[in-house]
C-alpha cells in the first residue's frame, strides 16, 4: 500500500516539575497516600485520614549518596530510592492492608517511578520483582497477591490469567505515573494518563499487605532498583480525568480537548469530527426549555474550536451590549494561569450574541484576530460554532499536555430589552465573568497515533492501478465488466477506478471472501451522482451480494435500499441486520475514506479516520456470492471513484484505521 503524507502531529507530554501535593487528605476513599518527599529518616507519612505511616527498611539500600534511600531529584523533588538488592535493599513496609476484592468492588493504586538502567526486565534477571505491593504476603492456598513488576501488573490466585501484561516493559531512567484501577470485573492500566490495556477480571482476592520496593513478608525479597514518588491507593475506582489531574500536578481537570485530526468546517453544522469531543452542560435554569444547552471543544495545531448547543425558547437581539441579549460567553486562560485579577495577561472573554457578526467582550483587544464563526437557528434554539487561532488567543502554539483554563457560560434574555433574565454557568460554581480562579481546567490530549496495519489478516487489496488485480497476495484477482476507466485518486495514492454505466468489477467468490466472523472493510470514494438534497441515491459502492444466489447478500457498502438513513453506510446480514453510518453526506466530487470494523459483538463505522458509529452484530451469513466492486448485486451501481478496497478478516483498531485513511506520524 502507498502512503499518503498527511502529517498527524505527534505531541510529547512535557509536564515539568510535578509535586506531589494534589491529593485531598480528607477524601474517605483515599485508603494510603505516600508523598515519599520526607528527605530523611526512616518513616515515610501517610497523609490520608487513615494515618498508617510506612517504615523504610534498609535506609543504607538506596541509590543515593553512600547509598541512602533519599534523593533529590531534578523533576520531582525529593524522592525515595531503592538498589535492587535482595536481603540489603531498601524497602518500605506500609500499615495498609489491601482488602479483600470481589468482581463487584471497585480499587485503584497509583505512583510515579523512575526504573534504574541496573533493573531487568526478563523472568530470569528481575523482571517479576515488587514495585508496589506483595508477593508472599498473600494467601497461602491458593497463593493470592497483587503487585506491579516491571513487566505486568499481577492480580494473581492460583494462576496468572488475570495480570495485565504491559506492551512495553517499564522504561529505564525517566519518570513514568502507574495506574491501575479496578471498576468491578474491569481492570484497566494507564500509563502517563494514556490507557494502554484493559481484562475482565474472573478471580477475587484476599486481604493482601502493601509494600514498595519488594517484598518484606519475610526479609526483603523480589528487590526493586529505582525511585518512587506520590504513591496512593483508593477503594474507588478513579476516573480518567482524576489521573490526568495527579498527572498533571492539579487538584482537578474538568475537561480533556481533544485532537482534531480533520479540522472542523466552520458552518454552524455538526460535523462527524465533533463525535470524538466530551460534552459539557450548562447548570440549566430553572425551565430547561427556557435555557439549557452543552458546548464541546477541540483543538489542533493552530486552533482552538467550539461548539455550543442552546435550547432557547426565545431567542432576542436587540441590545447593543450582546451580553444583554441571547449570547455565548467563551472564557480562556492561557497556561491556566487562575489569576484573580480582573481579565489580566492571557486570561479573555468573548462574547457572541445570537445573530451578531460581532465580537464583544473586556480585554480582547488582538486577541480576536483570525476568530470565525458560524450560527444556525435550531428547532429548539440556536447554535454556534466559533474557530479560536492559538496565536491570538495566547501568542504560542501548543502542545499535547497542556493545561489551559476555558469556562462557557450563556445569557438568557427572554423579553428584549437592555436586560437579560438569567445567565448559565458550566464549570464555576459562582459568576466569574473576569475571574479566571472561577474557570475551569482543561488539559489538551495527544494526537492519535496512527499505526500500520500490515498484512496481518489481509484478504484481499486493490490498489486499482489501471488494473483491478489484488496485491494481498493471495490471488483474488478482479474482472472488469462493462467500460470503466482510470482517473487520479485521492492525494498520494496515484491512480483510481472510476465507475458510471453500470460496469463494476468481479472479484470472484473464493471462501477467502466468505467471512463470518470478525471483518474489516476499507477504501477511498468519490461520490459524482448529482444528489443535491442529501437524500441518498441508491448506490453502491462495494458489496458480497448477487441477487440470484441464495443466501443473496452477505454484506453492502451502500446508500439506500431500506437504509434507516440517507447517508454511506455498512450493512450487515446478521439477525437483526446491522447498520453503521458515515453519519453525514459526503462531498459530490471530493474523495473520503470509509471503513468499517467488527470484532464479533461490535461493528464500528469510520469517516476519514474517525468513528462515527456502532452497533451490536452477530455472526454474518454465509453466502456463495461473488465480491463485486462498483455494484450491489441489483443493479444500484456506483457512480464515481473508487480507490485502495482493502478487506481484512480481522477488527482493525482505530489506530490501524487512521493509518489507512492517509495519516501518518
Amino acid at each position: 500500500m502507498r502512503k499518503r503524507l498527511l502529517y498527524v502531529t505527534s505531541f510529547v507530554l512535557v509536564l515539568g516539575t510535578v509535586w506531589a501535593g494534589t491529593a485531598t487528605a480528607a477524601d474517605p476513599n483515599l485508603v494510603g497516600w505516600w508523598p515519599l518527599n520526607e528527605g530523611s529518616g526512616e518513616t515515610v507519612a501517610d497523609l490520608s485520614a487513615s494515618g498508617l505511616n510506612g517504615t523504610i527498611i534498609n535506609p543504607a539500600g538506596g541509590l543515593g549518596l553512600d547509598g541512602s534511600v533519599w534523593i533529590e531529584d531534578a523533576e520531582r523533588g525529593m524522592v525515595l530510592s531503592f538498589n535492587g538488592v535482595n536481603g540489603t535493599g531498601a524497602c518500605v513496609t506500609t500499615g495498609v492492608t489491601i482488602p479483600a476484592m470481589d468482581l463487584t468492588t471497585d480499587f485503584t493504586w497509583m505512583f510515579w517511578c523512575r526504573q534504574d538502567a541496573s533493573q531487568g526486565v526478563t523472568a530470569a534477571d528481575g523482571g517479576n520483582d515488587v514495585i508496589l505491593g506483595n508477593r508472599y504476603g498473600g494467601t497461602a492456598s491458593p497463593l493470592q497477591f497483587v503487585k506491579f513488576t516491571p513487566t505486568n501488573f499481577e492480580f494473581y490466585n492460583g494462576d496468572n490469567t488475570n495480570f495485565v501484561t504491559y506492551p512495553e516493559p517499564m522504561p529505564s531512567s525517566v519518570w513514568v505515573h502507574n495506574v491501575t484501577v479496578k471498576d468491578g470485573d474491569k481492570l484497566t492500566y494507564y500509563r502517563d494518563g494514556v490507557e494502554v490495556r484493559s481484562i475482565t477480571l474472573t478471580k477475587t482476592m484476599d486481604p493482601n499487605p502493601l509494600y514498595m520496593g519488594a517484598d518484606a513478608f519475610s526479609g526483603v525479597q523480589e528487590a526493586w532498583s529505582g525511585c518512587l514518588s506520590d504513591v496512593r491507593i483508593y477503594n474507588k475506582a478513579v476516573t480518567q480525568l482524576e489521573i490526568l489531574a495527579a498527572v498533571a500536578g492539579v487538584d482537578v481537570i474538568n475537561m480533556e480537548v481533544g485532537y482534531a485530526g480533520k479540522a472542523p468546517a466552520i458552518d454552524g453544522e455538526v460535523d462527524y469530527i465533533w463525535g470524538s469531543a466530551s460534552t459539557q452542560s450548562f447548570v440549566p435554569l430553572a425551565d430547561p426549555a427556557n435555557a439549557s444547552g452543552t458546548w464541546k471543544v477541540l483543538y489542533d495545531a493552530e486552533n482552538l474550536y467550539v461548539l455550543v448547543e442552546v435550547t432557547d425558547d426565545s431567542l432576542q437581539n436587540d441590545s447593543a451590549s450582546a451580553w444583554q441579549d441571547d449570547s455565548v460567553e467563551i472564557y480562556f486562560d492561557g497556561g491556566n494561569t487562575k489569576l484573580t485579577t480582573a481579565l489580566s495577561g492571557d486570561d479573555h472573554q468573548f462574547t457572541f450574541g445570537w445573530t451578531a457578526d460581532d465580537i464583544q467582550g473586556t480585554n480582547i483587544t488582538g486577541a480576536t484576530e483570525g476568530i470565525e464563526q458560524a450560527q444556525a437557528t435550531t428547532a429548539t434554539g440556536w447554535r454556534i460554532e466559533i474557530k479560536m487561532p492559538w496565536l491570538s488567543l495566547q501568542g504560542a502554539a501548543p502542545q499535547a499536555g497542556d493545561l489551559i483554563g476555558i469556562d462557557c457560560y450563556y445569557n438568557d434574555d427572554d423579553d428584549g430589552g437592555d436586560s437579560r433574565e438569567g445567565k448559565m454557568l458550566s464549570f464555576s460554581a459562582v459568576e466569574g465573568w473576569n475571574d479566571a480562579s472561577q474557570w475551569g481546567t482543561a488539559i489538551l490530549a495527544a494526537a492519535p497515533v496512527p499505526v500500520e496495519p500490515g498484512a496481518d489478516g489481509l484478504v484481499a487489496f486493490y490498489a486499482f492501478e489501471n488494473d483491478a488485480n489484488d496485491s494481498s497476495g493471495n490471488g483474488l484477482n478482479g474482472t472488469i465488466v462493462g467500460n470503466l476507466t482510470f482517473g487520479e485518486g485521492p492525494a498520494g495514492y496515484g491512480a483510481a477506478m472510476i465507475f458510471a454505466n453500470e460496469a463494476y468489477v468481479d472479484c470472484g467468490n473464493d471462501p477467502k471472501l466468505d467471512i463470518t466472523g470478525p471483518i474489516s472493510l476499507s477504501l477511498w470514494i468519490r461520490p459524482d451522482a448529482d444528489d443535491p438534497e442529501g437524500k441518498g441515491t441508491e448506490t453502491a459502492p462495494m458489496a458480497k451480494a448477487t441477487s440470484s444466489a441464495n443466501p443473496p447478500w452477505s454484506w453492502q457498502v451502500r446508500y439506500g435500499w431500506g437504509s434507516p438513513l440517507p447517508y454511506m453506510a455498512f450493512t450487515f446480514n446478521t439477525s437483526p441486520r446491522a447498520w453503521v453510518y458515515v453519519g453525514q453526506k459526503l462531498v459530490q466530487g471530493e474523495w473520503s475514506h470509509i471503513a468499517c470494523s467488527a470484532d464479533g459483538t461490535t461493528l464500528r463505522c469510520y469517516l476519514d479516520g474517525q468513528e462515527t458509529d456502532s452497533t451490536a452484530m452477530g455472526a454474518i451469513t454465509s453466502s456463495p456470492t461473488s465480491l463485486l466492486i462498483g455494484s450491489d448485486g441489483w443493479s444500484s451501481d456506483w457512480i464515481g471513484g473508487i480507490d485502495e478496497v482493502a478487506i481484512y478478516n480481522r477488527a482493525l483498531s482505530a489506530e490501524e484505521i487512521l493509518y489507512l485513511a492517509g495519516f501518518r506520524q
